[in-house]
């Protein structure tokens, strides 16, 4: 049977024409087409007519390469939409194949690595090389709009990334619980153990953190100067990184860990370069580090953080919410909050390292929870009012 192979008019696929039926069927996306029409728009010439099993086929490239280029990039455009990232590169590939400096292709396959992206392979390398090639190859009407979306994508990536990495690092209940289960059967180096057994979860978050860095700085400064919105989510990102570190600083506190000056001194050089382009008066306004990793920078739940070891953990944030919404919202209320702060810190200075302790109040305060989460009071990550 004379085959003859050439591209689906619809969708751009291959697909393999019999010359002896007058139409046929793409079996990529079921699009009817005429023989001759495909043969003629695609300039396919057949030679030695007379005996097909020796015919030399010549496809010649011509007006159907920007038609290619066009369907290939249109379906990688709606993959993208369906969020497909794998099918969204695919067919940019196939695009880039035919016009390797499109700039459009090259910000669809930017975009393709959000849903490509891992927890352990952020494909930020991939990402910032792809951005760097929609810019360049941009035409000159049209290189502020693509930059713009390119420098738009980094910043939405590291405020996701950042989302991501502050949402682990206070996910600290299982270290808890196995810390509270290796004091009670092996007391000697139990922190030890916790920290070594919690090391590669940190590395992880640590290289996240990099990741995230990286596509902050591959904007220039001055288009962040010149960008209001730019600016606004750039002091999002540095608010983000504050909060990550002291998530981190209070992950630490478990195992008894802190941070070194050396890694002190890197946390504040890594947020000096995430704030440029930042006007002076919002890098003032962006939080310091916190000092104390057990006590919140306004109002602590001093008791309540020794006992379970994190101020950023479901039970204290249940006392937390309990504190804001229930207590304060009396003078009786407000009164218990007045005292229990002022004599709480001294409490922990004494007795919180103490064993005997964390146990009288693990009790009670497990009891109150219970009955706050009973009542409806939620357990997950809060802010506190004031």
């Amino acid at each position: 049977m004379p085959i003859v192979p050439a591209k689906c008019p619809q969708c751009g696929a291959d697909i393999e024409v019999d010359t002896t039926h007058e139409a046929g069927l793409c079996k990529n996306c079921g699009a009817p087409f005429v023989t001759e029409k495909v043969l003629n728009s695609q300039n396919i010439f057949i030679t030695n007519n007379n005996d097909f099993s020796g015919a030399s086929i010549n496809i010649v490239s011509g007006a159907s390469s920007s038609t290619d280029f066009a369907n290939f990039l249109n379906i990688a455009l709606k993959a993208l939409d369906a969020h497909e990232g794998a099918e969204a590169l695919k067919y940019a590939n196939k695009a880039l194949e035919i016009n390797s400096v499109s700039s459009e292709a090259w910000v669809v396959k930017m975009k393709s690595m959000t849903y490509l992206a891992t927890f352990t392979d952020p494909k930020v390398n991939e990402t910032t090389e792809y951005g760097k090639n929609a810019i360049t190859y941009a035409p000159v009407d049209k290189k502020t709009s693509i930059e713009d979306i390119v420098y738009s994508h980094y910043l939405q990536r590291t405020l996701s990334l950042f989302s991501i990495m502050n949402e682990r690092i206070r996910d600290t209940v299982s270290i808890q619980n196995a810390l509270t289960e290796l004091k009670f059967n092996a007391p000697f180096g139990a922190e030890q153990r916790i920290n070594a057994a919690d090391s590669n979860n940190i590395t992880i978050l640590n290289q996240l953190n990099g990741a995230a860095l990286l596509l902050k700085i591959s904007i220039p400064t001055e288009s962040i100067s010149q960008n209001s919105n730019y600016q606004k989510a750039v002091l999002e990102i540095c608010n983000q990184y504050v909060k990550y570190i002291d998530g981190l600083q209070d992950r630490y506190a478990i195992y008894k860990a802190n941070f070194s000056e050396e890694a002190r001194k890197a946390h504040k050089a890594e947020l000096v370069m995430l704030e440029a382009g930042l006007t002076p008066i919002d890098c003032q306004s962006i939080p310091d580090f916190r000092k104390n990793p057990n006590v919140s920078s306004n109002s602590g739940c001093y008791i309540a953080t020794c006992v379970y070891g994190s101020y950023d953990c479901p039970q204290v944030w249940t006392l937390r919410r309990f504190r804001d919404d229930t207590l304060d919202a009396t003078w009786y209320g407000r009164l218990f909050i007045r005292c229990y702060y002022a004599i709480s810190p001294t409490l922990v200075k004494w007795f919180g390292n103490t064993t005997w302790f964390k146990k009288i109040w693990r009790g009670p305060l497990d009891s109150l929870v219970t009955k706050l989460k009973h009542d409806g009071v939620s357990d997950t990550f809060y802010h506190d009012r004031y």
